[in-house]
């Protein structure tokens, strides 16, 4: 009796050494820090600007420039692909008609449109003030945001 407790006390450390070794990660190659595109995580966005101020055409243009260099993120904005989408409709006006390169007032609504001809319904939005200044901060957070609806609203491009 006292052989077959031996034994199976013996059998229970094999496993749980053989367990334990499984679970170590390897030290093998590194594992890449940045995420890559995968194809259940890339949201397709289209950046539409409507307005005439400088500041407005630069944020357009620094939104636009930051959806291209995502990993997150496909940039297009071609209307004839029948695809679902996240539409980021930005318009901007100057603050102050007389001075114009003081300030833009903004806004923006992120709409989802399951592909051409559909309607498109109404995600989110977001309204305020932006400065020369600002404007990198604000491109910044425009993109974590657009990155949180397309993570709430996953569900819509399936």
């Amino acid at each position: 009796m006292k052989k077959l407790f031996g034994a199976l006390a013996l059998l229970c450390a094999l496993a749980c050494a053989v367990a334990a070794q499984a679970a170590t990660p390897q030290a093998g190659k590194p594992v890449p820090d940045a995420p890559g595109k995968g194809p259940d995580r890339v949201t397709v966005v289209s950046v539409t600007l409507e307005g005439t101020d400088s500041l407005g055409a630069r944020l357009g243009t620094r939104l636009k420039e930051r959806f291209n260099q995502s990993s997150l993120f496909t940039l297009n904005d071609d209307e004839e692909k029948d695809i679902p989408k996240l539409y980021l409709l930005l318009s901007t006006q100057a603050e102050f008609p007389g001075r114009p390169s003081l300030g833009s007032v903004y806004s923006v609504c992120w709409v989802f449109k399951q592909g051409k001809g559909y309607l498109g319904y109404l995600l989110a939005r977001d309204l305020g003030v932006m400065s020369a200044e600002d404007a990198d901060s604000l491109v910044d957070r425009l993109v974590e945001r657009t990155d949180g609806i397309a993570t709430k609203y996953s569900s819509l491009w399936k």
